[in-house]
Parts: C-alpha cells; structure tokens; sequence
C-alpha cells in the first residue's frame, strides 16, 4: 500500500493506539444477533455478560473483535440509545503504562473523560470525539483472557483509576494468536482493520483524532473529503469521511480482512446463494470489498488485497465508503 510523501507529521499526541481492536454496537436481539455473527459473519461467540446485556464474538485474535449490547437495557431497564447505534470504538495500546501516562498527560492539559474500567483482562479510558462518539482506549493486563472471559461473565467490575496500582510495562496482547476459523460460516475474517465514520466537520475531527487519540494522518484521500487515520502498526484503521447531501452523520461500517480473494469468492457466492443483504461489492486498485447489512442495519465490510499497489491518495469519498 503506498502512502502519500505529503502526510503530514504527527504532533505530540496524548496517546499512541497500534490499532482499532474492536466496535461495540447496540443492537435489539442479542441472541439472533449473536447467532448471525457466527453463523454469518464466522466469528466464534466467545461470552456474555447477561447483567449488562452484552455478547462478544472473536475468532481468537483478541478477547473481541466485535461487542454488541442491547438497547432496551438487561432486564428491561432503558438505555439512552437506539438499535443500530454506535455504542464505542475501540483502540488497543501496546501497554497498560502507555495507557496511564498517556491519562495522567491529557487529564493534566484538561482533556475530559467520560469513565475508566476495569474489565479483568483488559483496563480502558473512555473519551468522547467531538461528533460526540465514544471511544475506549485500552492496554490488555492478561495474556491468556480466555480463562476469564469465556462463557457466562458475571463478576461485577471494579472501580479502576488509572495509576492506582502499578501499571503493567510489558505488552500483554499476544503476538502471534491462533485464529480459529468456523467453516460453516459464510465468511470467514482474520480480524477488525478498521471503522469509518461520516462526519460535518471533517477538520475538527481528524485534528482531534491525532492530537488526542494519537492516531496519524496517513492520506486525506484524492478528493481532501476525508482523513484516514493509523495506529503504530501502520495499518489505516479509521476512515473519517466528510459528509455530502443528505448523508446521515456518524458510524458507517466496520472493516474486517479474510485470507485471501478465493476465500472471499467463495464466500459472496455463498451469501448469494442464501439471499443475504450485500450492499456493495467494490474493486479498486487490486483491493476487493463486499459490504453485507446486519440484522440492525449496521455494516460489514469484508476485504483483500490482491497484490499490487493499493494508493490512498486516488480513493475519494464514495470509494471510501466501500473500500476502507
């Protein structure tokens, strides 16, 4: 993937992300969603947390590469959110120490957060983007969470403030995990890449993005109509889009890589064959993506490269919204 030699370098960030792990979505049937990410999707349902009303699917490259959490609320107690809304994005960090620092510096400028969490295998910051999306930024503090987060959850979580204990220097993700691949299924990805976003002030929120995220300005596209953004492994995994007409502002799509464009094939004639939703099904520049529709509306992006060179820099908005 080439990148434009115009990028502009990043400035002092609060925090450095390696990559968006995970979108976290409200939805309205926990069990059929549940069932239509592995089953559809092929991701394994890794556990629940029924107090909250939550379910996590994986394939074993993180503790979740998808949340999903019902709207209604657990036991019929309203939340101040609709199906088919973002509930948060999340970025992993490379350690719990990079997270604490990273806190402790924005907290000291007056940058403002929503809460902090401890979730066993993982300890989270949760902010607000100027869009008013939510964002977590976390460091795992377990290498092996499937020992804790696997099946039923129950344990309340406790209260963490960051830096109340000493914050762990070392990695704690695992790098090298072993994917598990449900054949069944009518897709079969590797991992999140990446979300986009539509936005009505495309400056103010890319500048947010890197400035406090720490996410860097990798191409603003061919047409200036968007901003895409990366973590410290390089890879994009946020597409800022700047919204037109009568667009509708706010989370588009979630991006997720298969092995490789047979099994992508495969996997759209199969989806054919079952008369499932696909939306869009883009080739561009040796990249290749199909777009499938969730039981909520919410979209899944499923993409390759086929070798060759993929430039940022010739994409524009409506390329964007298919292929990043």
């Amino acid at each position: 993937m080439q990148q434009s030699a115009l990028v502009p370098t990043q400035k002092q960030a609060f925090f450095h992300p390696r990559r968006l792990a995970h979108t976290n979505l409200y939805v309205t049937d926990l069990d059929a969603t549940m069932r239509f990410y592995t089953e559809v999707v092929g991701l394994e349902e890794v556990y629940r947390t029924p107090l909250a009303g939550g379910g996590f699917v994986s394939n074993g490259s993180t503790h979740h590469d998808l949340g999903f959490i019902t709207a209604d609320g657990p036991a019929g107690r309203p939340r101040q959110a609709k199906a088919g809304q973002l509930n948060h994005l999340g970025f992993e960090l490379e350690t719990e120490l990079a997270l604490v620092e990273g806190y402790e510096r924005a907290s000291a400028s007056g940058e403002k957060f929503l809460r902090t969490a401890d979730h066993d295998v993982a300890h989270s910051v949760y902010g607000s983007d100027p869009d008013a999306n939510t964002y977590e930024l976390y460091a795992d503090v377990v290498t092996d969470w499937r020992n804790q987060r696997s099946g039923t959850v129950t344990k309340a979580k406790p209260i963490w403030t960051p830096g109340s204990t000493p914050p762990i220097e070392q990695p704690m993700y695992h790098p090298s995990p072993a994917l598990k691949r449900t054949e069944s299924a009518v897709f079969h990805p590797e991992r999140t890449t990446g979300a986009a976003i539509v936005t009505g002030r495309l400056q103010e929120m890319s500048r947010y993005y890197e400035e406090v995220v720490g996410l860097r300005i990798v191409s603003r596209g061919s047409d200036g109509n968007l901003a895409v953004l990366a973590g410290t492994t390089g890879e994009p995994c946020l597409t800022l889009i700047q919204s037109s007409g009568s667009q509708g502002i706010g989370y588009h799509h979630v991006s997720m890589v298969v092995a490789d464009a047979f099994d992508l094939e495969e996997s759209v004639k199969r989806a054919i064959g079952q008369g499932l939703p696909i939306v869009a099904d883009v080739n561009f520049m040796n990249r290749r993506a199909v777009t499938l529709r969730d039981l909520d509306g919410f979209l899944i992006q499923f993409h390759c490269d086929q070798g060759g060179e993929f430039n940022l820099d010739l994409i524009n908005r409506e390329l964007a919204l298919q292929l990043l």
